[in-house]
């Protein structure tokens, strides 16, 4: 309502008041229209303020029941947590009861009842063991088998605290069983690799590559050739004993002698130098040496010693070396008579000694004397050298990854006959400490996997 409006109605009011002041029956009126307003104004006002007064209150009452009910919720979150994470533990420490349960009952079906047997109490819901069969029959075969018991026995000995036993020795010994030479022969190679000293490193494949730890493999390397052709010439040897003609004093030298009566029974063309008790000087020589009896090769040099000029003095000075090398200046001499006179020699055996002791001419692989992968593969680790200094001219010097790169690559599978001769391949990965591509070779012919998994674990045994 406008002003002029409200002052019009404010006229009539006051002429009604007027008009009813004579009427004596209504109540007295103390206040006029302009007080009524102003009082209406106050009134209002004081509304307002009421209200304004109670809002903090209702805000404070909104803020603590909001607090109230996020304790609640916090209270209620925490505890589904803690029920989950709860139940995740006991679910886990089930499931490893179940496990170790799963595992005995495993090895329990692996082993056969008997003396061994172990004693399970409780029923286990799954089973690794075939069901095609004879029940608890296990679904390995026999060379599997004996491995897995020879495993359980070393995890025993182990977990009952008794002092660890070497697995390799345990493996060896499923090759008796087999009656197989090339399994024998293969965990003999493995032992005699494995028996090397090994310093504790943080890092072990930095530890496996140093200078000192390929020396030694070399050396193990060489060791088991030789004690290998040296058993193969005792079983030649005995086993033709009429035209071996086996005498003498017994030892390396005699075995040699009558090795050469039944292999060279005359001495062939070429020969140089003379002979030693009937046999070619070189050949003598040659043959001690693949025995690795220096001593033996020794005694055949006293007895030649005319005739071989300052090959004496250089074989007392390699047979003295605890690496088996000749000096810088001593082995620069050997390999300058070599080239100047024996690069063309008839004498096939004098050519492979001289390479052999001054570690020359590493391009000639000896095929006359070095007729089986062993021989051959046992010049070469004898030519692999190891200095740093720079001493031996490109041509006169091979490294052990050069040797390794030229059997695996440049030659490969195909050259070994890898397919019909699998531990022959095998060897010639191993033996030069190519460990893990030996491994992966046998592991991929499936009757000789489960010696590969086991020859893997005692490798992983002995790091």
């Amino acid at each position: 309502m406008d002003t002029e409006g409200f002052g019009e109605l404010l006229q009539q009011a006051e002429q009604l008041a007027a008009e009813t002041e004579a009427v004596s029956e209504l109540p007295h009126v103390e206040r006029n229209l302009q007080e009524i307003q102003q009082l209406a104004h106050l009134l209002e006002y004081c509304i307002v303020a009421v209200r304004l007064t109670s809002m903090p209150c209702l805000l404070f009452q909104g803020f603590l029941k909001n607090e109230r009910d996020n304790a609640l919720l916090s209270a209620i979150e925490e505890s589904r947590r803690r029920t989950f994470l709860l139940a995740e533990e006991y679910h886990r420490d089930s499931m490893l009861v179940q496990w170790e349960q799963v595992k005995q009952r495993v090895l329990h079906t692996l082993l056969g009842a008997g003396e061994d047997a172990l004693d399970f109490s409780q029923e286990v819901e799954p089973s690794f063991v075939s069901e095609v069969g004879v029940p608890g029959r296990s679904a390995l075969d026999s060379v599997e088998a004996a491995y897995s018991r020879q495993i359980y026995i070393f995890n025993e000995k182990i977990v009952n605290g008794h002092l660890q036993p070497n697995l390799g020795d345990l493996c060896a010994s499923v090759a008796e069983s087999l009656d197989d030479k090339n399994v024998s022969d293969m965990w003999l190679m493995v032992k005699q690799m494995t028996d090397v000293l090994l310093v504790p490193a943080k890092d072990t494949l930095k530890s496996r590559v140093s200078v000192d730890m390929q020396m030694a493999f070399v050396r193990q390397a060489l060791q088991f050739l030789e004690n290998s052709y040296k058993n193969y010439t005792m079983v030649t040897v005995f086993g033709n004993l009429h035209q071996a003609q086996l005498g003498g004093v017994p030892g390396t030298y005699q075995l040699v002698c009558s090795l050469l009566n039944i292999k060279l029974p005359t001495p062939l063309p070429g020969m140089q130098d003379g002979e030693v008790e009937g046999h070619p000087v070189w050949a003598l020589i040659y043959f001690c040496l693949r025995c690795g009896d220096l001593s033996a090769a020794m005694q055949v040099v006293n007895r030649a010693q005319h005739q071989l000029g300052d090959f004496k003095i250089w074989f007392q000075e390699y047979m003295n070396s605890p690496d088996r090398r000749l000096s810088p200046a001593t082995e620069n001499k050997l390999r300058l008579h070599y080239r100047r006179v024996l690069r063309n020699s008839a004498d096939p055996y004098k050519r492979a000694v001289y390479c052999l002791i001054g570690k020359c001419d590493i391009g000639d692989n000896h095929g006359e004397v070095a007729d089986k992968t062993e021989d051959y593969l046992w010049l070469k680790l004898n030519q692999v050298c190891f200095d740093e200094d720079g001493s031996s001219s490109p041509q006169d010097r091979m490294t052990l990854a050069q040797l390794q790169k030229q059997l695996l690559e440049d030659y490969g599978e195909s050259h070994f006959s890898a397919s019909h001769q699998p531990f022959l391949y095998f060897q010639v990965l191993f033996l030069t400490a190519q460990f893990e591509a030996a491994i992966a070779f046998l592991f991929r012919v499936e009757r000789l996997r489960s010696h590969a998994v086991h020859v893997a674990l005692v490798l992983l045994w002995f790091h």
